[in-house]
C-alpha cells in the first residue's frame, strides 16, 4: 500500500474484561485515522528509545523513511479502508522477521490509538526514563529489580495529555495470532504501575495488534495499576520525546512559520511538514546539536527545580498538539 495523506484507514477494536483470565472480548468500535495521523505516529514512535545511548551519529530522516517503507511494504489496503498484513510477502519471511515486523506495526498502531482515541499528546518509552534513573528528574520504586534493571513487569510506554494533566500506561504486543499467554503477560506489565507522580494512570492498557487474520485488529485490556510507583519530572518526559524531533527538523532543514519551526519530509509523491513551537525548538536545539559539553546536565539541573518548565514556555494554544504534522 501507499500511505496517502487524505486516505482514511480503519482497524476493528475489541475489548476484554479487566480480569486477567477472562478473554471474552466484545466489539469496541473502529479506530479510523488519516494518512497524516499515521505519519504523525510514525514520526513519534520509537524515537526516544534510542536517544541518549552511546554517542553515535543518528540519521533521523532515514529512521522515518525506514518505518514508512516497512509499513507500506508489509501492510495492504482492503477496499473499505481496512488494513491487512500482506500474506504474499509474509510467505517469504521467517518467524524472526515476522516477529520484528509485528513489533513495529504494533508500536505504530498503539501510538495511533493512544493519540487518536485517548487524546495523549505524546508517549515516551519507559526504558528511556529508566536509562537516566540516576538523574534528579526521576525517582524509581518497586517495579524495578534489586539490581536496578527493568523487570519483565514494566510496560512499554508512559503517555501524557498536556492540557488534561493526566497520564497513561501502555504495553504494546504485536502478534501474528492471538495468544492468551501473551495477553496475560501484558496484563501483568500494564498493571505494574499504580501511580505516576502520585496520580493513578487514566489508562493502563495492554494493546495487542493481531496481524495474522484477513484484517489487522486490535484487542485492548485495561487493568487497574498495582504496587509500582514512579515519579517523573514532566519536562524530562517532554525532553525525551521532543529532542529527537528537533534533530529530525534540523536534518530536514528548519523553516520558521509564524511561531512554529517546521521541517519538510518528502517521501515519493507525498510531502509532510513536521514542526514544534519555535520557542521549544530553540530551547532544545543546543542540546540536539551537541556543540557544547554539559548542556544536558545544565538543562536537567534547570528542570529539576521547575518540572513544568518546558510546558510553561509553550504558547497556550499549542499545548494540546505540540508536535504538528500537516
Amino acid at each position: 500500500m501507499k500511505i496517502k495523506r487524505g486516505d482514511i484507514y480503519q482497524i476493528k477494536l475489541y475489548l476484554e474484561p479487566e480480569k486477567i483470565s477472562d478473554h471474552n472480548r466484545r466489539d469496541n468500535g473502529t479506530l479510523s485515522f488519516t494518512g497524516v495521523e499515521l505519519i504523525d505516529a510514525i514520526v513519534s514512535v520509537g524515537m526516544p528509545d534510542v536517544y541518549l545511548t552511546e554517542k553515535k551519529i543518528i540519521d533521523r530522516k532515514e529512521e522515518i523513511y525506514f518505518k514508512i517503507r516497512l509499513f507500506e511494504t508489509f501492510v495492504s489496503l482492503l477496499p473499505k479502508g481496512e488494513l491487512s498484513f500482506d500474506l504474499e510477502r509474509k510467505d517469504y519471511l521467517d518467524s524472526t522477521e515476522v516477529g520484528a515486523i509485528n513489533y513495529w506495526l504494533g508500536m505504530i498502531l498503539t501510538t495511533v490509538l493512544g493519540k487518536k482515541k485517548y487524546s495523549y499528546e505524546y508517549m515516551v518509552h519507559l526504558s528511556m526514563v529508566l536509562k537516566l534513573s540516576s538523574q534528579p528528574p526521576i525517582e524509581k520504586y518497586q517495579f524495578l529489580s534489586a539490581n536496578g534493571k527493568t523487570t519483565y513487569k514494566s510496560p512499554d510506554l508512559i503517555a501524557m495529555n498536556n492540557l488534561g494533566g493526566y497520564y497513561g500506561v501502555f504495553e504494546s504486543k504485536g502478534c501474528s495470532e492471538y495468544k492468551k499467554e501473551t495477553m496475560e503477560k501484558g496484563f501483568v506489565q500494564a498493571k505494574s504501575i499504580e501511580k505516576i507522580n502520585t496520580e493513578s494512570p487514566k489508562n493502563s492498557l495492554v494493546v495487542m495488534t493481531v496481524t495474522g487474520k484477513d484484517k489487522i485488529e486490535i484487542i485492548e485490556k485495561d487493568p487497574e495499576g498495582e504496587e509500582g510507583r514512579i515519579k517523573v519530572n514532566l519536562s524530562f518526559l517532554q525532553m525525551c520525546h521532543y529532542l529527537p524531533i528537533v534533530e529530525l527538523i534540523v536534518e530536514l532543514g528548519p523553516e520558521e512559520q509564524e511561531d512554529w519551526t517546521f521541517g519538510s519530509l518528502v517521501y515519493e509523491e507525498e510531502k509532510y511538514s513536521i514542526g514544534i513551537p519555535t520557542i521549544l525548538y530553540k530551547e532544545l536545539l543546543p542540546i540536539a546539536e551537541g556543540k557544547e559539553e554539559n548542556l544536558l546536565d545544565e538543562f536537567l539541573e534547570k528542570i529539576s527545580s521547575k518540572e513544568t518548565y518546558l510546558l510553561d514556555i509553550v504558547p497556550d494554544e499549542a499545548r494540546q498538539h505540540i508536535l504538528h504534522v500537516k
